[in-house]
């Protein structure tokens, strides 16, 4: 008896040490995520902390902990560091005054320490409970081909339901871009700022429209076509699911969504690279989706699989300039898991690297040596933004500089203009200086890599500082201000349309009447899932993946990867939805390999 007194004493001690660890890591969660410090919320989180613990068992596999370990402890610290960015809202025009970082403190330390281990119980439960739940999905090794009947029905539906905003704002959404691209195809010197390959093909569709009426017909015959090549990647995606378990009623649920939602509808029309690069992208991931379920079988039955992959990957390449450094991530998967199977490597995953190497190569042939010959511009500027920013942060700061580095900063940009001229989340506001001396940056490549590590090695701090305020809007999963975005056609400056020459084109609303507003109906506006969350959970589906040693979907998850990876290294703008638009159309399948992943499969796929 008296032992069971202790114990119940024991127990009772321990339920008010959980209480009481929960009600304070409740206020650092509600701190840190940046949600409202309110009592009700404050005990709902308490609450539900408390019950995660009590019921949370540490796992048996050390690998499935640690990886989780792992995942919490990236998902505290950029939650800590999105809790210190501040800004004014407009990300765009935003000084260094507005756009800034608070500083850091000790409590940033332990609050971090307490948010790893709370994401970690809520993970590992939430992960534990996901794990005993049965799924339908077939990932068994056979080649599936997808009923095409089937998939034109639903090309046609999604097409149909984007309609409307085709006539309402025909021929489709132009920007400043756009007619940068329609210059060039109706004589303006190339330059390959706007891929060749996108610029002729909207030559081509001009050219058409021009001889069976006008310009604007043109453009209308560009947006259809893209809107076909849309609709029909993610009918290909609905219906490939649905043959390979994925019930009825959610692939109808997805086919809805895709059509009536307005983000996925305006994009389909706008004139942007972005729609057929991304379209592409989901595509080329169907395509290793197939080989990776599939192996050897999925040659047998498609004798130009190798040859479609090299199309697929020519066309990524090709209509985004960041395209080849997604199929070079790719590259990089493929050799991997060469590697690691090296003694039962697959003679298709072989063939595959060593065409995707020749894409590579093609591509660098042409953009490089080919279209200097032709005297086709290029402006290296637009890959250095977020190195350029960050090397302008020091000088906006005054930070410390040789007098080599001041002199070559100097030739850039006049040194006193920095602080007036450097926007912390955006580098377009500086390239875009009247001041700003792009020939000289463009002739002195060398000199600049130099200079910036230069730089580097003197202002870390500043550099990190830079790189976070540059592209927090692909990674800070807390900032839930972007949730209420709906700039994503008007960041692009549609009355930049009107102010230009635009050559005659000339957009009208077909649907026009007194009776409706059909653009209040069908707005310009339209919000969508942050992006940061989307990679958050791209990211969960990588560590699944790895958790579960299913190495076969990271060829899948390969292109998002290396999409993901531009993005943070390379970004203009720290959020623009459009940039990640492929990653829009592949949420349906990280959701499918979450699950396939998680499914116990009575016999793994080798590369034999």
């Amino acid at each position: 008896m008296e032992n069971r007194r202790k114990h119940d004493k024991v127990i009772m001690l321990l339920n008010l040490v959980f209480m009481a660890f929960s009600f304070l890591a409740s206020g650092y969660i509600l701190k840190y995520m940046r949600l409202p410090e309110k009592g009700i919320l404050w005990i709902l989180i308490s609450g539900i902390l408390y019950y995660a613990i009590k019921q949370y068992k540490i796992y048996t596999k050390r690998v499935e902990a640690g990886i989780i370990l792992l995942f919490s402890i990236l998902f505290s610290i950029t939650n800590v560091c999105g809790a210190h960015i501040v800004t004014n809202g407009n990300l765009y025009f935003g000084l260094l005054t507005e756009n800034y970082i608070l500083p850091f403190n000790y409590n940033d330390l332990f609050g971090t320490i307490i948010l790893t281990y709370t994401s970690w119980i809520f993970f590992g439960y939430g992960y534990s409970k996901i794990c005993a739940i049965e799924n339908n999905i077939d990932t068994s090794e056979k080649y599936i081909r997808v009923d095409l009947k089937y998939c034109l029905l639903v090309s046609l539906f999604i097409f149909l339901s984007w309609i409307p905003y085709f006539l309402i704002y025909y021929p489709g959404f132009m920007f400043p871009d756009s007619l940068s691209s329609v210059y060039q195809a109706l004589g303006a010197p190339l330059n390959n700022h706007h891929p060749i390959m996108y610029t002729l093909f909207i030559k081509v569709c001009l050219n058409v429209g021009m001889i069976l009426k006008d310009i604007t017909l043109g453009c209308a015959i560009y947006t259809i076509i893209q809107m076909s090549y849309i609709a029909f990647c993610l009918a290909y995606m609905i219906c490939w699911m649905k043959h390979r378990g994925i019930s009825s009623w959610i692939c109808n649920i997805i086919m809805m969504s895709f059509g009536f939602m307005p983000f996925i509808a305006q994009n389909s029309i706008a004139m942007w690279k972005d729609p057929i690069f991304s379209a592409t992208i989901l595509l080329w991931s169907l395509h290793l989706f197939d080989y990776a379920l599939s192996g050897r079988k999925v040659i047998d039955n498609d004798k130009h699989y190798i040859q479609k992959s090299c199309i697929i990957a020519l066309i990524i390449c090709f209509s985004r300039n960041n395209g080849f450094y997604v199929v070079l991530a790719c590259e990089c998967i493929f050799l991997i898991l060469l590697v690691t199977y090296r003694k039962t490597y697959q003679i298709v995953l072989r063939k595959l690297s060593i065409s995707t190497g020749i894409v590579l190569l093609v591509t660098s042939f042409i953009t490089g040596p080919v279209y200097s010959y032709a005297g086709v511009q290029t402006e290296p500027v637009e890959s250095m933004g977020i190195f350029l920013n960050q090397m302008a942060r020091v000088a906006a700061y005054d930070g410390e500089m040789s007098q080599q580095d001041r002199e070559f900063m100097n030739n850039i940009l006049p040194l006193e203009k920095y602080a007036e001229t450097y926007r912390p989340c955006v580098v377009d506001r500086l390239k875009w200086d009247e001041d700003f001396n792009t020939d000289f940056l463009n002739t002195h490549l060398k000199d600049f890599v130099k200079v910036y590590i230069s730089m580097l090695i003197k202002n870390p701090n500043l550099y990190l500082e830079a790189w976070v305020l540059n592209t927090f809007g692909y990674w800070v999963p807390n900032y839930w201000e972007f949730f209420d975005d709906e700039g994503n056609i008007t960041k692009g400056n549609l009355s930049g349309f009107y102010d230009w020459d635009h050559k005659g084109i000339e957009p009208k609303n077909l649907l026009d009447n007194s009776s409706i507003d059909w653009r209040s109906i069908f707005s310009i506006r339209g919000r969508t899932i942050y992006l940061a969350i989307v990679n958050w959970l791209l990211l969960a589906v990588v560590f699944v993946v790895l958790i579960n040693k299913k190495w076969k979907y990271l060829m899948v998850l390969a292109p998002s990867m290396g999409l993901v990876a531009t993005l943070l290294i390379a970004t203009p703008y720290a959020y623009w939805q459009r940039y990640g638009l492929a990653e829009y159309y592949l949420l349906p399948i990280y959701f499918f390999i979450f699950f396939a992943a998680l499914k116990k499969e009575k016999r793994e796929f080798n590369y034999d």
